[in-house]
């Protein structure tokens, strides 16, 4: 998912699921570029486009208590053991 800005860029609550209802499934995910938006039941990212906007809902995120995970590999779980 790639979101833009543009004119309402600032408008965070067309973004409210992923602190809200779906806050579960959306977690922070912390990688040398810094901190990307990933929902970590469907492994998809949000790309956002816009650097203000992306700071407001990492920080809105921060405030709201989502996930926050060290790396990829933590926050799909891919270092468990399959038995």
């Amino acid at each position: 998912m790639i979101a833009k800005g543009g004119k309402n860029k600032m408008d965070l609550s067309k973004y409210q699921y992923i602190w809200g209802e779906e806050k579960p499934d959306w977690a922070l995910v912390n990688s040398p570029y810094g901190y990307g938006i990933v929902n970590i039941r469907t492994q998809m990212m949000l790309m956002i486009s816009d650097d203000e906007l992306e700071k407001a809902l990492i920080r809105k995120m921060e405030e709201s208590g989502n996930a926050k995970y060290d790396s990829i590999v933590d926050a799909f779980e891919l270092n468990r053991e399959v038995h």
